[in-house]
């Protein structure tokens, strides 16, 4: 019914929300999060010791980024797609892009993993976008 976990920004939410008016028994089966499948496939801590993380969409407003990314020691930037140029910028400033990976379509047949993130600003992304990035 859904990719990564249900529970977390996933469009399974509405249809639980619907279900659940209805009176239907529900069985909601935990998933793996994109970010979580993302850093064990690329073998990549994303978050160790004191370290606080932030797990933001994109679509947050720039204001709410801004704050967010300038107290985080590691960042998960989910849905990228919209706005990816912004992002970078985002990242750029907060000394954060340098190590960042940018992965689409994680676990896919078509999964695509971008290092450079920088170097790719102009690229279309996929809707299932999602960027780690940690302070350097």
């Amino acid at each position: 019914l859904t990719l990564g976990d249900p529970m977390f920004y996933s469009t399974y939410i509405y249809v639980f929300r619907l279900m659940e008016q209805e009176d239907v028994e529900i069985v909601t089966i935990p998933g793996v999060p994109a970010f979580a499948a993302i850093g064990s496939r690329l073998n990549r801590p994303i978050v160790e010791g004191d370290d606080i993380l932030a797990i933001i969409p994109a679509t947050a407003d720039r204001a709410q980024l801004e704050k967010i990314m300038a107290v985080a020691g590691s960042a998960v930037v989910m849905k990228v797609y919209r706005n990816y140029p912004e992002i970078v910028d985002l990242l750029e400033k907060n000394d954060m892009v340098e190590d960042a990976v940018l992965v689409s379509r994680a676990g896919l047949d078509d999964e695509k993993i971008v290092r450079d993130i920088g170097a790719h600003r102009d690229a279309p992304l996929n809707y299932l976008s999602t960027i780690l990035a940690r302070r350097n």
